[in-house]
């Protein structure tokens, strides 16, 4: 029978002298007799009897009101161009906080115009940022042109019915991203007033502007590219006008690019079926892009902060890969990367793996002899150059040890084979980037997201972090031809 198991009455009485005696036991044990002990309790009492300072939590509150007030000085400063060599977000940049409360509805005891606290309306009625507003005044009293000091980004509008516009809505509804760039949404201020009601974002103003010339740079500025009065919005559905508006946008945008009145363009999701047309029949942003700017070759590079991807055939059908995998193909898309790592990414010595087509790399012609026959030759080629390219790794084998984590940047031989393991690794703040085009290009690495259109579950981190990319590759392309120029120079005057 166990302890539990007797009757109450066969238990053992307690001792009440117990706990005395336990108590002189650990006096004798840790060397403090019952005198000292009982000293000692009472020394506790007299501490407990002490009178709280009762201004204690005012100052404590007084304290951490001047420290939320540094942090939210600090988060109002620029943020800086990107180091090259370095991949760190900027201060400025949304946090983790910021993001997980952009889609919540303001609470009960914040004034219905909280987001418009620090600004005041203007003649027109719609409000202005104080803070942007007296950057433009200094800039204007030192002979600065605001268009040298911020960089003018385009963004299209993608097809309507998906997810671009609330992504586009929630990446600028932070207002540090005006202060370092122009946003220009190629699109339709119906179109983006529907969503702004959808979102609850009713007391944020945008700027209406008939063309590129009369953009405010103190403001998300919206240019209407199509009749809009007549088309139904219908969020998750694939219509012919949402298509057409699509491409209306684009074609908009692609426009002021070419004429440099954009610094960058960032492209929302489209749908590649109902866009193609007579004027559109490309499989992708891509490809149009590259007619658009009679490029005969570009680069679809994915990059993230951990993680840069590039693919050897891109939008090509999996049955028709081999024959595009040659020898000259590689080679040029290892160019391309080379190139855009140095002038887009500052990295000045770009060290690049390049992948199999094969199961296991072909297992040495096992299964499969391009490795041996097409890959091999054009790495050993790029190192007798002295550049730093490794392989061909297996791929599966590559990205499950982390192998990415040892180079700048890959090479994947086809589509999936890249992009599977880098939206796997990158999804939310991964980024499509056109390497290889004389204007700077990105978009978000999703596509229209029909299922879950117009229900505000959208993320807008990919969008908002192709911002973030056009805007570093837009001023690192800058800073890469100031050096070659004064590098030009100075070759120049030695001579």
């Amino acid at each position: 029978m166990s302890p539990t198991d007797r009757p109450q009455q066969e238990r053992a009485p307690r001792d009440a002298n117990a706990p005395e005696r336990a108590s002189q036991e650990r006096g004798q044990r840790d060397g403090t007799t019952p005198d000292r002990a009982q000293q000692e309790r009472g020394q506790r009492q007299d501490r407990d009897r002490t009178p709280r300072d009762t201004n204690a939590p005012e100052r404590g509150t007084q304290e951490r009101g001047q420290q939320e007030r540094g942090q939210r000085d600090a988060n109002r400063q620029e943020r800086q161009p990107r180091d090259g060599s370095q991949n760190q977000r900027s201060d400025s940049r949304p946090t983790d906080r910021d993001r997980s409360t952009g889609n919540r509805e303001r609470s009960a005891s914040e004034p219905r115009n909280a987001g418009n606290r620090d600004r005041q309306p203007s003649d027109n009625g719609d409000f202005i940022d104080d803070d942007a507003d007296s950057q433009d005044r200094s800039l204007r009293e030192t002979g600065t042109d605001i268009r040298d000091e911020r960089l003018v980004i385009g963004i299209s509008l993608g097809d309507y019915n998906g997810i671009g516009p609330e992504v586009i809505l929630k990446a600028l509804q932070y207002n540090r991203l005006q202060k370092i760039c122009t946003p220009v949404i190629y699109g339709s201020m119906r179109v983006l007033n529907r969503y702004r009601n959808l979102l609850n974002l009713k007391d944020w103003n945008l700027n209406g502007a008939p063309t590129i010339g009369q953009i405010s740079h103190k403001m998300t500025n919206v240019i209407t590219c199509w009749p809009d009065q007549n088309q139904d919005i219908q969020p998750g559905q694939v219509t012919a006008d949402a298509g057409q508006a699509a491409l209306a946008c684009l074609q908009r945008a692609v426009d002021d690019l070419k004429e440099g009145k954009l610094d960058a363009l960032v492209t929302a999701p489209i749908n590649k079926y109902n866009i193609q047309s007579d004027e559109f029949k490309f499989p992708g942003h891509t490809e149009y892009l590259a007619q658009e700017f009679g490029v005969d070759d570009n680069l679809m590079f994915l990059v993230s902060e951990r993680l840069r991807v590039g693919v050897v055939t891109g939008h090509v059908p999996l049955g028709r890969v081999r024959q595009n995998v040659t020898k000259e193909r590689i080679s040029q898309k290892l160019s391309l990367m080379m190139a855009s790592l140095r002038q887009d990414f500052g990295i000045e010595k770009p060290k690049i793996a390049v992948l199999g087509l094969n199961p296991h790399a072909g297992e040495e012609g096992l299964l499969g002899n391009e490795e041996q026959d097409i890959i091999k030759p054009v790495i050993a080629e790029w190192r007798n150059k002295g550049q730093m390219v490794f392989g061909p790794y297996p791929a599966d084998g590559f990205f499950g040890t982390r192998g990415y984590l040892k180079f700048d940047a890959v090479l994947a031989m086809y589509h999936d084979q890249g992009l599977i393991p880098f939206k796997a690794i990158a999804f939310e703040d991964g980024v499509n980037f056109t390497a290889g085009m004389p204007a700077v290009r990105t978009s978000p690495d999703h596509g229209t997201a029909y299922d879950i259109a117009g229900k505000n579950l959208a993320d807008e981190t990919s969008m908002l972090q192709a911002i973030y990319t056009a805007i570093d590759v837009a001023r690192q392309r800058k800073e890469f031809a100031d050096l070659e120029e004064n590098s030009l120079s100075n070759q120049s005057v030695e001579k």
